[in-house]
């Protein structure tokens, strides 16, 4: 059981801002929504809100909502108890805490069958975080839930897709359908006063395209064109430092049968100036095809002479990355005695978001003569515009092996890009964790 003291006095620099305090003021509807981008002050300014409400909430049960219950706990419940510790009691993990003396569920709503904790239930108030990552079903079995005289909702979210039923149906209509009773409050880094400006650089630094005008600038934006529309021959592809120079090297693979294989090389190396970077050393690609179908034995066999090739001198041996769905393939390279064999993470929207920040802080790099096709791949690489149409962001699968494969070795190496990225590895991490829950 955790019961924490009364709260230390308030640093100097955790005052809220106009902003925040006006939307706190404000947030007096039956639907009140904080959103925008990423460390903008939204969340602070949401919990404060749901606090004072508790505090005059109607009679009934209340309830605090994450994608899962531990991201509720991370992300609101451990906020809640720093902001005022003496007011929040709880074991964590638990499915109900309680605040000021009220009791409050604590759910998790991680898939479309979630939305069966809510039966039977009679809300008085609801506190949503990350409202976008809630499952549709769930959201409106929660609307359904909130029927107590005097029920209000408070929740945040990033933006997402200008097709997201959020902002469809519910956004959207804010200022045309009263009746809804919704009110919004927009959100960006630079309304935040509490982040000092060197701070705001370094989170802008590492979004782009897409995902930096969702994330820095609160927009909600549709993919289209291309994924890594950032890239540019003069500054991305570089020839790797120096053998002496390199410390550690991934060997990523995409698997087809009838389609391409195609495995890249990663090196972490240290340039002139000393700063490391992941280089993109050679590739290795072979297309069932144009040159026939090749066993899973002599794929692997393979591999292995052009991976001993590559790093031949440099004592480093390969750690390997497989695609997910290469069971046989994996199974043959096990035999062989590849060591330390991983599955590769296939999250595509986080694996393209962290190659393009990689790209974009100039932290990563493509020799484009010993890797000609990857290079080419990479430029021609864009949207699905048929699943945009459907409100589905992915990449046309044509041509991707290389690209697939690079982005299993970009997600197989964030223990060491984390550094260099601190808060966006941070963000994936979260995001994994709601994923796993």
């Amino acid at each position: 059981m955790t019961i924490l003291a009364a709260p230390p006095a308030p640093a100097a620099d955790a005052a809220l801002s106009v902003k925040q305090q006006d939307s706190i003021l404000d947030a007096e509807h039956s639907l009140n929504i904080w959103e925008g981008s990423i460390r903008s002050g939204k969340t602070i300014a949401s919990i404060c809100t749901w606090m004072m409400f508790i505090r005059r909430a109607p009679r009934g049960p209340l309830a605090i909502i994450g994608k899962t219950r531990d991201s509720a706990y991370r992300n609101v419940i451990d906020v809640m108890a720093e902001m005022n510790p003496g007011a929040v009691v709880y074991t964590r993990g638990a499915p109900t805490i309680r605040v000021l003396g009220r009791l409050v569920h604590v759910f998790g709503a991680n898939d479309a069958k979630a939305e069966g904790v809510l039966r039977g239930l009679t809300l008085a108030g609801a506190y949503v975080d990350e409202i976008t990552l809630v499952p549709e079903a769930f959201w409106q079995q929660l609307m359904g839930r909130l029927s107590v005289a005097g029920a209000q909702l408070f929740g945040t979210t990033n933006p997402d897709s200008p097709m997201h039923w959020l902002r469809v149906d519910y956004l959207d209509r804010e200022h045309t359908e009263p009746a809804l009773g919704l009110r919004s409050f927009k959100f960006v880094l630079d309304d935040n006063p509490g982040i000092p400006e060197e701070k705001k650089r370094q989170y802008k630094a590492q979004f782009t395209g897409l995902w930096y005008r969702r994330f820095i600038l609160g927009e909600w934006v549709g993919a289209e064109g291309s994924i890594y529309d950032m890239l540019d021959d003069a500054l991305h592809c570089r020839t790797a430092p120096p053998r002496e120079r390199w410390q550690a090297a991934w060997m990523a693979a995409d698997y087809g049968t009838s389609n391409p294989t195609h495995a890249v090389m990663v090196v972490l190396a240290v340039d002139e100036q000393g700063v490391p970077g992941l280089y993109v050393v050679a590739e290795w690609e072979h297309d069932g095809r144009k040159k026939g179908s090749l066993a899973d034995a002599v794929i692997s066999k393979r591999l292995a002479d052009w991976a001993t090739g590559v790093l031949d001198g440099t004592g480093l041996v390969p750690t390997p990355v497989l695609d997910p769905s290469a069971a046989s393939l994996r199974t043959q390279m096990r035999a062989d005695g590849w060591p330390g064999l991983r599955s590769a993470d296939n999250r595509v929207d986080v694996g393209l978001r962290n190659t393009a920040s990689l790209f974009a802080g100039a932290r990563l790099f493509v020799d484009k003569v010993a890797c000609p096709v990857l290079w080419k791949q990479l430029l021609g690489y864009v949207w699905d515009p048929t699943a945009l149409l459907k409100g589905i962001e992915q990449p046309l699968k044509i041509n991707d092996h290389g690209c697939d494969a690079l982005r299993y070795a970009i997600m197989a190496i964030r223990m060491i890009w984390r550094a260099w990225l601190p808060d966006l590895a941070a963000a994936d991490d979260e995001n994994a964790r709601a994923r796993a829950g």
